[in-house]
């Protein structure tokens, strides 16, 4: 009875794919771990196969990490699929919102045919593995598949004390990034954007606007004033007029809240953001 629940539950549910949108994922197979980039208004799938010996920061944490075993600590802490989307959408500067984790090498082809699988590892819904399986198969029969190599200039190579070598990303990968996983709606909309960290963490404000550019969004502030409170935990946001597409992203993608609009950002054209 309560498998049956839950079968009903994530078949219901609605996910967060949405074909004008796209959406980007993380796949996480046993030679490593990659980034692919859904698109199927513009007809385009890509493939980032991130270097096997690279580190990244743990989002909560000041620690870093292999990103090949990234995985395995998300599950020794009982978060596998936020630690790792958040850690390496903040590391690349890009969002990523959904994880597959197949017990197989790590390509196209393989998620393919593990998408129906019953004990497939994901925290995407049914519903968008029905819809995201049918655009990749198109797309592999057509041969519209854009694999991208990350260029060794955006890493730093890195010796630890025992002698084990690691590349770590630097800023030159939001140069890398720039113009890459852009969706076109969002794009279009142009809305401008004001991001204010008011959580006493150095940086926060950084690393969203990086993402948020990375999906075509013009963010054109990045601030730290506390005086400004406002309701919710988190991330959260608000704005008197309406952007559809950058709204689902906000909400759908990053996981933010809109709010009702505070006394002092009435009358304002911009989208404001607050990170908590």
């Amino acid at each position: 009875m309560v498998l049956l629940g839950l079968l009903i539950f994530d078949v219901t549910r609605r996910g967060i794919y949405n074909r004008e949108m796209g959406l980007n994922i993380a796949v996480v197979g046993s030679d490593g771990v990659s980034i692919m980039l859904l698109r199927p208004e513009e007809e385009m799938l890509g493939w980032v196969k991130i270097p096997g010996n690279t580190r990244i920061k743990i989002f909560n944490s000041d620690a870093r990490y292999p990103l090949n075993s990234m995985w395995k600590y998300g599950v020794s802490e009982k978060n596998p699929f936020d630690i790792l989307e958040r850690s390496l959408g903040q590391a690349m500067g890009v969002i990523v919102s959904r994880t597959v984790k197949i017990d197989d090498s790590n390509n196209i082809e393989n998620v393919l045919g593990k998408l129906y699988s019953v004990g497939l590892k994901t925290d995407l819904s049914i519903r968008d593995r029905f819809m995201i399986r049918q655009f990749l198969t198109d797309a592999v029969k057509s041969k519209k598949v854009l694999e991208m190599t990350v260029p060794d200039t955006v890493f730093d190579k890195v010796t630890d004390p025992d002698g084990a070598e690691f590349r770590e990303i630097n800023q030159s990968m939001s140069l890398w990034t720039k113009n890459k996983f852009v969706v076109e709606p969002i794009l279009t909309e142009n809305a401008d954007i004001s991001i204010n960290n008011i959580s006493g963490i150095s940086g926060l404000g950084n690393l969203l606007a990086n993402q948020l550019e990375s999906s075509g969004m013009h963010v054109i502030e990045v601030k730290a004033v506390p005086e400004e409170i406002v309701t919710g935990k988190d991330c959260v946001y608000s704005g008197d007029k309406r952007f559809a597409m950058t709204e689902l992203i906000l909400t759908e993608q990053i996981g933010c809240k809109k709010i009702s609009t505070p006394d002092f950002a009435e009358n304002d054209d911009k989208l404001r953001i607050w990170i908590k």
